[in-house]
């Protein structure tokens, strides 16, 4: 197709070709945000070694390393997954001609309810792992970006998309409602009381998922 645009993950392109707002007040991400749920001993007991972990050497790990050694561990204290409704999925591609810009990604980590055996049908959140830094060809929110613009047009039902994106230990969490997008601030994940609050944050994902 001769009209057909390629675009990068260059985050301020991003914003500008689709003609995205950034609200800084966001109620839908403050609500989201402040879910708070309860842990057992043994819940409490992962959540210490991984705080003592993260600060130790968390900085330090490579991409596979943080999603074997932290990610897959902060989903299993989430217990998010649901037969049939509810799924986390990793290293999944993704691509949809959006607004006549084409646009690709391959997704670190997703939730997304599932068909068949393993295959992601419609997808609600996206995580995407540290970069050497901003202003890469890879940012982490530009890729982010990419896939939450394909899945609203995917899903095609007016919900909100839910996303986050991480640099070493510091992590964002986003919302993007139509045309508005929001973010949190940074969130330290070599804190107990923040790794507390990133599994808080992905525990309610699944509730925000089945009230769809």
């Amino acid at each position: 197709m001769e009209n057909v645009k390629k675009i990068g993950y260059d985050v301020d392109e991003i914003i500008g070709a689709f003609d995205l707002v950034i609200k800084q007040e966001c109620t839908i991400l403050d609500n989201w945000l402040k879910s708070r749920y309860d842990f057992t001993p043994f819940e409490q007991k992962i959540i210490d070694d991984l705080a003592v972990e993260m600060g130790n050497i968390g900085d330090y790990f490579n991409e596979e390393e943080l999603k074997i050694r932290f990610i897959g561990q902060l989903f299993y204290l989430a217990a998010i997954e649901i037969p049939q409704k509810v799924r986390v999925f990793y290293e999944r591609p993704l691509s949809s001609l959006v607004n006549n810009y084409s646009l690709s990604v391959i997704c670190d980590c997703l939730v997304a309810t599932p068909v068949g055996y393993n295959t992601p049908q419609n997808p609600y959140f996206f995580l995407q792992e540290f970069k050497k830094k901003r202003g890469e060809k890879n940012d982490p929110e530009g890729q982010m970006l990419h896939a939450m613009l394909i899945a609203q047009q995917k899903n095609n039902d007016n919900k909100p998309i839910y996303g986050g994106y991480l640099f070493g230990s510091s992590w964002r969490f986003t919302v993007l409602d139509g045309k508005s997008y929001c973010q949190s601030p940074n969130i330290d994940a070599t804190k107990k009381s923040d790794i507390i609050h990133i599994v808080n944050i992905l525990k309610h994902l699944k509730e925000l998922v089945l009230s769809r």
